[in-house]
């Protein structure tokens, strides 16, 4: 379940299921929500009052751990690598 709360007063915005297992925490980067499932799912979702999912992609592995922004990349850590997406091109 993913749930939108109202900074100022706690209400309850919306609420809804995705299908997956979520056991990093969400982070926010560039104006998105982005959320790595356990199987490998990333969702990205776009703040607001309605539930919005922007895009929706599979990366190999199980992801446990939260991923972290920097540098204009989302580094993202599995079981056995860590990733980079993003970022400008070399």
């Amino acid at each position: 379940m993913v749930t939108a709360l109202e900074a100022t007063t706690g209400e309850m915005v919306w609420r809804e299921r995705t299908g997956e297992i979520f056991s990093a925490s969400p982070v926010f980067g560039d104006g998105k929500i982005y959320m790595m499932s356990e199987t490998g799912a990333t969702l990205v979702l776009e703040p607001g009052r309605e539930f919005k999912i922007v895009a929706r992609n599979q990366i190999e592995g199980r992801i446990a751990a939260s991923p972290a922004i920097a540098g204009g990349r989302i580094f993202v850590r599995t079981d056995d690598r860590v990733l980079a997406i993003g970022g400008p091109a070399r």
